[in-house]
């Protein structure tokens, strides 16, 4: 009865270790937008945010935008940040956010617009800055200004790390 009772404990454990290294979780994810190369990524959870800082084109002022990550893996503008009226810049907020001036900025909160595809191309002004989970990714530091990027949300069982692959950078730092 006992070696009955340790096969079956050891079978229930090792079907848990299987379940749970199997069972898919989010990753946050940047790749080359043409060629698809994985260049970034660290695991995420459903309501994890994160933020995008630039400095736009025209108007050449610092601008940032904060996302949110839904349970749909889907990623949501929630809030974007900048200094000046201009081209490409909000002059109103969505129906239902608002939008509050302080400090010398212009704050548009209680957003929820869906980014799908999010395309983003590497600047070459400097301040283009990703930031995951407090971890701050120049984009630069991943492709050459002027390479297209997809940032995306996807779904890889627990066990990808475990075969070698770490949630690091995955490109090599010359």
């Amino acid at each position: 009865m006992r070696i009955l009772r340790r096969i079956i404990v050891v079978i229930t454990v090792g079907a848990i270790l299987l379940i749970s290294l199997f069972s898919p979780r989010l990753a946050f994810r940047v790749e080359e937008m043409r060629s698809g190369i994985r260049l970034y990524q660290v695991p995420v959870k459903e309501g994890d945010e994160f933020s995008l800082e630039f400095v736009h084109s025209v108007q050449r002022t610092p601008v940032k935008e904060v996302f949110r990550i839904e349970r749909d893996g889907k990623i949501y503008l929630m809030e974007t940040e900048y200094e000046s009226f201009g081209a490409g810049l909000p002059t109103m907020p969505d129906e239902g956010a608002k939008s509050v001036v302080e400090g010398g900025k212009i704050r548009i909160t209680g957003m929820r617009r869906e980014i799908e595809p999010f395309l983003v191309a590497v600047s070459p002004v400097p301040g283009h800055v990703l930031t995951v989970g407090g971890k701050e990714v120049v984009l630069a530091s991943l492709a050459k200004p002027g390479t297209g990027l997809r940032i995306r949300v996807v779904r890889e069982p627990l066990v990808v790390p475990f075969l070698g692959r770490r949630y690091e950078w995955m490109r090599r730092q010359n």
